[in-house]
């Protein structure tokens, strides 16, 4: 039962949830880069999704594979350099609304191979969050509190459940992490810690006054939630 609050921050070139990748037999290319994060790592059906996976410099990717590839299309590629070693790309999906529940495999393709393969999720039901507010961003304060309303038919939230987020504050690296909220009547409050905080550390996320969130709540059953966002200024 997780009954003490947990707080996990993770820079964007660093894992948001490691994933137990062992490297596939019999690619025609041999096997050269390991994705260092990526985030959600389930695909909501019916929805677009922004698949964001951290690679290293100097091997650009050329494309991504997900196998089954049935009823997921890749509309968009984008990236961003952090200039610490490690490259931010990301990957617009459109998922169908009847694609098959279960495990995926995502690869992606770099210059100089292919990258070992980590799993993706199709969930066989969706909680669903919305009205994300931002209650309290105050400079001085470690923590920015939030607040939104979730549903989960088909599962359940328990008294604390995870709540994933990707805080961006200007130019520079975004801040990702998951922290323990707390689930009442419909509606899941939680902290995300201030990116000042993290100022002098290595890898610091940037911390411009505008900032733009999303974030997403696992039930318990370890399902995720559609991801809900907000933009805020700090005080």
């Amino acid at each position: 039962m997780r009954s003490r609050a947990r707080i996990c921050i993770v820079a964007a070139c660093t894992v948001l949830t490691f994933l137990g990748a062992a490297a596939r037999v019999g690619y025609a290319q041999p096997l050269q880069g390991v994705i260092g994060s990526v985030y959600p790592t389930q695909l909501i059906p019916g929805q677009t999704t922004v698949l964001h996976v951290a690679l290293g410099r100097n091997n650009p990717v050329r494309s991504i594979e997900i196998t089954p590839s049935a009823g997921i299309m890749v509309t968009a590629t984008a990236s961003r350099d952090l200039n610490q070693g490690s490259v931010w790309w990301e990957f617009t999906l459109v998922i169908a609304k009847d694609a098959a529940p279960g495990p995926r495999t995502l690869v992606a393709v770099q210059q100089n191979g292919r990258t070992a393969p980590v799993t993706l999720t199709i969930p066989n039901h969706v909680p669903s969050i919305s009205n994300l507010r931002v209650l309290s961003a105050q400079v001085n304060q470690p923590m920015v509190d939030v607040q939104f309303a979730a549903v989960d038919q088909g599962g359940t939230f328990g008294e604390s459940p995870y709540v994933w987020f990707l805080l961006s504050c200007g130019p520079g690296q975004p801040e990702a992490g998951v922290v323990t909220g707390k689930f009442n009547n419909g509606t899941i409050r939680a902290g995300i810690p201030n990116p000042r905080t993290l100022a002098g550390h290595a890898g610091a996320p940037a911390a411009g006054n505008h900032c733009d969130l999303q974030v997403r709540a696992t039930d318990s059953s370890g399902t995720d939630s559609n991801t809900a966002t907000d933009a805020f200024d700090f005080k």
